[in-house]
């Protein structure tokens, strides 16, 4: 029979600090991979966090190309919140505009992030989790996680935000399982 998300508890994650064991699932999580340019053909980028990925393709999709370069020349490593800021500056906005993309964005991020890194084996440690359900517990984000924490996430199931993250990465993981397969 086969594993579902349901047949284990959630995986909770939230933070990227080092003494995380799931740290890693994270956005701000500093870790180098390459990524297409979305700008030019054939270019390649390199990234340092899933969340400089993220906010540079927004600026990208809204054509925001100064926002976009700032995000990869002037924001130092340590600092992935002020990438974040920076993605929250992007002119011509439209909420439709990124709901329509926002996800796969996201997914695309992670996707290079978990197969072009050579840190860590990354991608063996999402293959680790199994097929558990992968919950950003963050209390203060509903979109992209739960808005709840973990100690309180399993009591307010009913009640929780679209986990956007954690379902990108589960799509992730499925993705780099089929692609093993081949």
């Amino acid at each position: 029979m086969a594993e579902t998300p349901c047949d284990k508890p959630a995986l909770y994650f939230y933070g990227h600090g080092l003494t995380n064991v799931y740290g890693f699932l994270s956005q701000f999580y500093t870790v180098d991979f390459d990524a297409p340019s979305h700008t030019e053909e054939d270019k390649t980028l390199r990234f340092w966090c899933a969340e400089q990925y993220m906010m540079y393709r927004k600026a990208v999709l809204f054509k925001d190309y100064d926002i976009a370069q700032a995000i990869m020349k002037k924001v130092p490593k340590d600092k992935p919140a002020s990438v974040k800021a920076l993605g929250r500056r992007v002119k011509g906005w439209d909420d439709k505009i990124w709901e329509e993309h926002r996800e796969s964005i996201v997914e695309d991020g992670n996707w290079y992030k978990f197969t072009t890194s050579t840190k860590g084996n990354l991608k063996e440690k999402l293959l680790e989790t199994g097929t558990r359900e992968l919950v950003e517990a963050a209390p203060r984000d509903s979109i992209w996680g739960i808005g709840f924490g973990k100690d309180t996430a399993e009591a307010n199931r009913s009640k929780w935000g679209l986990n956007l993250l954690g379902k990108a990465l589960m799509r992730v993981r499925e993705r780099i399982r089929e692609q093993d397969k081949l």
